[in-house]
């Protein structure tokens, strides 16, 4: 391990403004309210990147009004393209969702079912948000029925 990967220094929260640890590229998950700081955050406040599902913005904002930082359906996608692979719950039922494909902005998106083991397939983001259904209902109907949306574990 190099001398620089262990050292540990102290800022800000970018999001409740709390002293936190973070290492020396300005990472670091704040004990206080959950954000995973990351310098890129901070350059694009804007837009969802790694480490977190939801922007710096609507993170400050849910923060304020002391809401979890929950991603919508929009920000749960515009995760998947950066982290490929993505899950939710619904009904306790675990849901993985993945890109397919390898040609730039035409990736086919794979609903998977872990408990039918049942696999859809949808052709973009618009065909997904539009068709996904679980259960027999519209994904972006149910969306705020659903948890543990997070990258895939």
């Amino acid at each position: 391990m190099s001398k620089f990967s262990s050292k540990t220094i102290f800022g800000t929260c970018e999001v409740c403004g709390k002293k936190i640890k973070k290492d020396v590229y300005g990472q670091g998950k704040c004990p206080f309210c959950g954000w995973r700081n990351c310098y890129l955050n901070a350059e694009h406040p804007d837009n969802v990147l790694h480490p977190n599902l939801i922007s710096l913005n609507k993170a400050k904002k849910l923060y304020l009004e002391g809401k979890a930082f929950d991603p919508n359906l929009d920000e749960f996608l515009e995760a998947l393209h950066s982290y490929g692979e993505m899950q939710f719950k619904y009904n306790n039922i675990c849901y993985a969702v993945e890109l397919m494909g390898t040609e730039l902005n035409n990736n086919l998106i794979q609903l998977y079912n872990a408990n039918t083991k049942e696999i859809f397939v949808f052709k973009n983001d618009a065909d997904f948000k539009t068709n996904a259904k679980i259960e027999g209902k519209l994904l972006k109907e149910i969306w705020d029925e659903t948890t543990d949306r997070y990258w895939l574990q």
